[in-house]
C-alpha cells in the first residue's frame, strides 16, 4: 500500500505505521517485551502507559484516515 500511495500525506502515514510497528517488533525481539515508558497522570486520573512506537502507529492511522480531507484542501501543482 505504501508504494501505491497517491500522495505525500498517505506516504507519510504508511511510513509512520510501518516505523512504529517495526519499533515494537524490534523491542520484542531484542528485549522480549515492549517497554512502555511514557506514563501520564492528570490529578488522580491515570492515562495508559505507551511508547513512541505506539505514538507513531496511532498517529499514522489517524493521518491515513484524515488523508482524503488533507489532500483535498491542498492546491494541485502543475
Amino acid at each position: 500500500m505504501l508504494f501505491r500511495a497517491e500522495n505525500a500525506v498517505e506516504t507519510l502515514a504508511y511510513g509512520a505505521i510501518i516505523g512504529g510497528a517495526l519499533g515494537n517488533v524490534f523491542d520484542r525481539v531484542r528485549y522480549r517485551a515492549v517497554t512502555d515508558f511514557l506514563d501520564f497522570y492528570i490529578n488522580s486520573t491515570h492515562w495508559p502507559a505507551f511508547n513512541m512506537a505506539d505514538v507513531f502507529v496511532v498517529s499514522g492511522v489517524g493521518l491515513l484516515l484524515a488523508a482524503p480531507w488533507i489532500s483535498a484542501r491542498r492546491p494541485i501543482k502543475s
